[in-house]
């Protein structure tokens, strides 16, 4: 509603308020002025639209909304006065009819009242001008100590404090006109600058001198002014809206705040400092919440408000006098909500702001109480928009830091006029057509925006080409997301899919959060990878997408359409779509090497994620055949349970890579026993045969990996550590409990550059300095086999989960380590040892020519040679460069072959030594050890060199058997010992 820039003539109306400085803290006073909460001057403030109750139309109680709970007023039975609700520019008014009233219960006193000064103001009308009434007084009427208000005293307006019917003391206004319209009555007291009445701001009359206010024993603050007594006359006849008292006197820059204040609530015309024009029809009706801070013409000045509202101004960078800056809300009570605006998808704040400025106060600081909407926050593009227009089409944008529940934007420079508003970007948005708000190319999503959230509307596909991250996903009804083939898509927190969600060849899905799956939706995720197409050779599979929590081989389809089976022994690759055998459908969980634990399934079959399964190739030309998986994502915890004792065909249940140590690390002692096994059949496989099956098992664990056995020609070499996705793999039970895979396991790793490895059968990466081998074996059929050992502090001579692997092979010719009873395909020791002898075991069953090479070493010593050991024969073959072969007859040797790192001519004791001499290196006493040496006396020298030949100590006088090395640091080492006969003895060892 618009107001009438008009004067009236003034009501017959008493205020006292107070001087109030400027506060360094936010003031939620009226207009910003004073403070809620007590702390401030602002000891009284009853508002229409806040602390009213009622019953039906009579009001029980007012709260104070100035926070000091002593000044709320209540009454009962027929004295209450009566609620009109939304009569006054929405807000509602008090009616009193003479006889009725609202009183506190609290006897006022000068420590919490007032004394000689003040500031009061009150939005009021009468209901005719013969009544002599009070609209606010203290109660009883003492005359020398009350403070009060009449409106109109036979149509005179009178302002006390301190004493009653003295000219001199009071303030008294007559031949006003407009009394029984609404009008806004401030008054000031002040022992240096009097009395003032200011009527709509205008001043009515000064008067020097001011009373001073005493308490009295059985005096309250009373509205109304109706004491209660049987034909009493001096019960107020009219309404107010609100009022408010200072024990302080305002100055004259706040009392300008406060009038405007009132004036924009209340819909009543100024006559004077009418600076805030935010409120009137034209320029939108801005009248609630309004605030204001600035400099009056005297010097006073009031520099940080916030006011009924939201908003806080404060700080301004340059306030000269009569440079005011007022603002003012749109809305009435708003319900605060971020809503999405459809031309640039981003949520705007349901509520906006138009600023009167006056002069220029430079820039200034604006925060924002988030409370009711903090939580729909969720990243740092928090955004103040100010704008000329009232769309924000061109708007300047300033950031909002957000802190707690309060965002704050710095420097921000307003204009006349100019509207405000907060804006946060929540979300990327494909529209159909094109990408809004996104950091990458044509505002696509990239790799920084893992704070947004990705919504894809119905329209032509959206297609990523970057690696992106975001928070969470929605794609609505008729949405189609591409990720292109080798890009990562990352996801904080689920994903609802009503539509398509497509990952192209080696693209793949990440979901980062913890607990169980947060997707759902009826929409599918689709994702291929390619099997065999040898009829005889198995994959091991497992499902990275569910339908209904489950997976059903079935589901499964292909470029032609969903797969068909057939039950021969062969697939049919001439059918369309092709038809897989579902004569070797497999899952197993059973005890270990058990083969009857294979338990067949059928294509209907149900499986819960991470379930592995077996199928054999297709049959066709192409060089793989490709299957495509079409479901809702699996994501979160995958709970399989276990029981210890048996072997589990599990499987990667993600559409992305698993990290393989991170998966061990997560299950190992506590269900499993540290190692992963992956099946791969040999590509010359030609039989369903089992007892003629060509094929075996790589194996991974914490320390290492190794292939599986394969020819000359074939292998998909060692498992890289990351398990590609739909790949089925087996573990062993240690312990019954559950085998768990979760969202923190999952990698991005890409088979096309041997990231990750599918058995057919830009992660950061930590540099792995362990020494490590590999051992490889070739047998009289050309058939190879790798071995490995490695060292890693996790480790010892004992049998360590995670880091020694049980060989899993069948095979007619086999190597591997021998500890205890265990034959391992990897082992792990504690520490890297000149002097060490690995055992290792061989099983031969076809006699012929066998060869043994280093096929790779990693951060093995430099210098440091590997000796194949026949202990047979005492011959030792260096095996670090060059392969050995040798004849094997038939047999189990388990003690006949070891690994060594010193031959035999460094084994024994220097060149030319006797069999009663011994030298070793105690590691204990950090010391080399003589013995069999009678005469100490006859060593010549001791001199200790690196590997490298440099000589790093030498010792001339031998006095003890001990020689003490603590000056030599960690390294190894070869002492030579040289006696006065020239005899020479030598010793490579290891300092740690």
């Amino acid at each position: 509603m618009s107001k009438k820039h008009t004067a009236f003539s003034i009501l017959s109306v008493i205020l006292f308020i107070f001087a109030l400085p400027s506060y360094v803290f936010a003031q939620t006073g009226p207009g910003g002025v004073g403070t809620n909460d007590g702390s401030s001057s602002l000891i009284m403030w009853y508002r229409p639209d806040n602390g009213l109750s009622t019953t039906g139309t009579l009001i029980d109680s007012w709260l104070n909304s100035a926070g000091i709970s002593d000044f709320d007023m209540t009454e009962t039975n027929t004295l209450r006065p009566t609620l009109s609700v939304g009569t006054v520019n929405g807000y509602g008014e008090v009616a009193f009819n003479g006889s009725n009233r609202m009183r506190t219960g609290y006897t006022l006193t000068a420590t919490n009242f007032i004394v000689n000064e003040a500031s009061s103001f009150l939005m009021t009308k009468a209901n005719n001008t013969s009544q002599r009434s009070c609209v606010y007084t203290t109660d009883n009427l003492v005359s020398s100590t009350r403070f009060s208000n009449h409106i109109p005293w036979n149509g005179t307006v009178y302002y006390d404090i301190g004493q009653c019917c003295s000219n001199s003391a009071r303030l008294q206004v007559g031949g006003l006109t407009g009394l029984l319209d609404y009008s806004i009555w401030s008054y000031d007291v002040h022992p240096t600058s009097g009395k003032q009445l200011y009527r709509n701001e205008g001043l009515l009359q000064s008067r020097g001198g001011s009373s001073t206010y005493n308490s009295h024993a059985t005096q309250q603050f009373n509205i109304g002014g109706y004491t209660g007594t049987t034909g009493a006359t001096n019960g107020f006849e009219g309404n107010i809206t609100e009022l408010a008292i200072y024990k302080e006197k305002v100055n004259a820059a706040q009392r300008i705040i406060i009038d405007n204040y009132l004036s924009a609530k209340y819909n009543n015309a100024l006559t004077a400092n009418d600076l805030y024009t935010q409120d009137d029809n034209a320029n939108g009706d801005f009248d609630h919440n309004v605030a204001g801070i600035g400099q009056a013409s005297d010097g006073s000045n009031h520099t940080d408000s916030q006011g009924t509202g939201i908003v806080r101004i404060h700080t301004p960078s340059a306030l000269l006098n009569d440079d005011f800056l007022f603002w003012g809300e749109e809305t009435k009570a708003p319900s605060y909500a971020l809503v999405t605006e459809t031309t640039n998808y981003t949520e705007q704040l349901n509520s906006k702001w138009r600023v009167s400025k006056t002069g220029d106060l430079g820039t200034v600081t604006v925060a924002f109480d988030i409370t009711d909407f903090s939580a729909a926050i969720h990243c740092d593009q928090f955004k103040m928009i100010v704008d000329n227009d009232s769309d924000f089409s061109s708007p300047i944008t300033y950031n909002l830091t957000v802190s707690g529940t309060t965002a704050t934007a710095t420097g921000v420079d307003f204009s006349d006029n100019d509207y405000f508003t907060v804006r946060n970007t929540d979300q990327i948005v494909w529209d159909g057509t094109t990408f809004f708000n996104g950091s990458g190319a044509s505002n696509a999503p990239n790799d920084t925006d893992g704070c947004l959230k990705l919504t894809v509307k119905s329209g032509s596909i959206a297609i990523l080409t970057a690696d992106a991250h975001v928070r969470e996903i929605e794609v609505e009804t008729g949405g189609i997301l591409q990720i292109t083939d080798g890009i990562l898509l990352e996801v904080e927190n689920g994903i609802v899919n009503n539509g398509t969600i497509t990952l192209i060849e080696e693209a793949q899905l990440i979901q980062n959060h913890t607990g169980t799956s947060l997707n759902s939706g009826s929409g599918d995720l689709t994702i291929t990878q390619q099997g065999s197409r040898n009829f005889y050779n198995y994959n091991y599979w497992s499902s990275p997408v569910n339908r209904s929590g489950n997976w059903q081989i079935n589901y499964l389809e292909t470029n032609s359409g969903t797969v068909g089976f057939t039950t021969a022994n062969d697939a049919n690759p001439t059918a369309t779509p092709i038809e897989i055998s579902s004569r070797w459908l497999y899952t197993f969980n059973d005890l270990i090497e058990l083969y009857a634990g294979w338990s067949q399934i059928n294509p209907a079959t149900t499986l819960i994620p991470g379930i592995g399964y077996t199928m054999k190739g297709s049959g066709t030309s192409d060089a793989d055949q490709n299957y495509t998986f079409k479901g809702t994502a699996n994501d979160g915890n995958v709970i399989i349970p276990a029981l210890a004792g048996n072997e589990i065909l599990v499987g990667n249940p993600y559409p992305s890579a698993l990290d393989a140590h991170q998966f061990i690390s997560d299950n190992n002692v506590a269900v499993i026993d540290g190692t992963i096994y992956f099946y791969e059949h040999f590509d010359t496989n030609n039989t369903h045969v089992l007892s003629e099956y060509q094929g075996g098992y790589a194996t991974l664990n914490l320390l290492t990996s190794v292939e599986a056995p394969g020819t000359t020609s074939f292998t998909k070499g060692a498992p890289t550590g990351n398990i590609s996705v739909a790949q089925g793999f087996f573990v062993r039970v240690i312990a019954s409990g559950d085998v768990i895979f979760k969202n923190s396991q999952r990698i991005f790793a890409r088979e096309s550059l041997n990231e990750s490895t599918f058995f057919r059968t830009a992660q950061e990466s930590v540099t792995d300095t362990r020494i490590k081998f590999w051992l490889e074996f070739k047998d009289a059929n050309e058939n190879e086999l790798t071995i490995a050992l490695g060292y890693d502090t996790n480790a010892s001579d004992d049998f360590d989960y995670g880091y020694d692997s049980r060989t899993y092979n069948d095979l007619s010719n086999e190597i591997y380590w021998t500890i205890a009873d265990e034959e391992l395909a990897i082992q792990g020791l504690h520490n890297f040892e000149v002097s060490d002898d690995i055992p290792l075991g061989l099983r031969i069953t076809d006699s012929g020519d066998y060869t043994f090479t280093i096929s790779e070493t990693s951060n093995f010593p430099e210098g440091e040679i590997i000796y194949l050991k026949d202990n047979a024969t005492n011959s030792f073959y260096d095996i670090s460069q060059d392969s050995v072969t040798l004849y094997l007859l038939e047999g189990v040797y388990n003690s006949r072959f070891s690994i060594v790192y010193q031959n035999a001519d460094a084994l024994s004791i220097g060149d030319v030594n006797t069999n009663d001499i011994s030298i070793f290196y105690n590691m204990n006493k950090d010391a080399l050890m003589l013995h069999g040496i009678e005469n100490l006396s006859a060593i010549k020298s001791v001199n200790i060199h690196n590997i490298l030949g440099q000589n790093m100590a030498t010792f001339n006088t031998i006095e003890s058997n001990e020689i003490n090395l603590s000056v030599l640091k960690t390294g190894i080492y070869i002492a030579e010992i040289t006696q006065d006969n020239g005899v020479t003895t030598k010793l490579k060892f290891v300092k740690r």
